[in-house]
């Protein structure tokens, strides 16, 4: 996974993977928690997505990855 632009100190990136066909659906999800993440799509062939987070937001979004009714595969969660 190629590196993304430099976190700025008040945001995180967390690096998922969900089925391809579910990019959408992810994406409405954390929507749905009143936009807590950013995501972008890195590679919609793999599934491979980011999300930005604020710093003290994740926490919550780490757990909520957990919860969601399809599967998510954390690959990576810096900042």
């Amino acid at each position: 996974m190629k590196d993304n632009k430099p976190l700025s100190g008040g945001e995180e990136m967390i690096l998922v993977e969900v089925a391809p066909r579910d990019i959408d659906f992810f994406n409405k999800l954390l929507e749905g928690y009143d936009n807590l993440a950013l995501v972008t799509t890195l590679d919609a062939r793999l599934g491979q997505l980011a999300l930005w987070v604020a710093k003290h937001a994740k926490k919550d979004v780490l757990a909520i990855l957990k919860c969601l009714p399809v599967p998510v595969h954390v690959l990576e969660a810096r900042g």
